[in-house]
């Protein structure tokens, strides 16, 4: 029997550094997949995109990816550690001043 999810359920796997890079390493295997999908989808450059669950982000940098600097993706998440992990990827990929990457402080 399952249950459908309701505003006070979890993620069934948890949010453990053991899970999240889990489903890191599982992104790396279908990201060509993914972005594929949504590119199928009909993502495009310029386009706004919302991420709901989105994790550690590994739909969203795909997203971002395509819809370029003109675009905008924003990921939320109902886990706190989930959005954390996020946060500190996106910040380590993100153009910084001069063009760096920035690190996970935001610096």
């Amino acid at each position: 029997m399952t249950r459908a999810a309701g505003p006070d359920s979890a993620y069934l796997l948890g949010h453990s550094p053991t899970e999240t890079d889990r489903l890191v390493l599982q992104a790396r295997l279908y990201d060509p997949i993914t972005e594929q999908a949504l590119r199928t989808a009909g993502l495009r450059p310029g386009m706004r995109v919302l991420d709901v669950g989105c994790g550690a982000g590994d739909v969203t940098f795909l997203a971002a990816r395509i819809v370029g600097p003109e675009g905008t993706v924003l990921g939320v998440d109902a886990a706190p550690r989930a959005l954390e992990v996020a946060r500190a990827r996106a910040a380590s990929r993100s153009p910084g001043p001069e063009g760096r990457p920035r690190s996970p402080s935001g610096g």
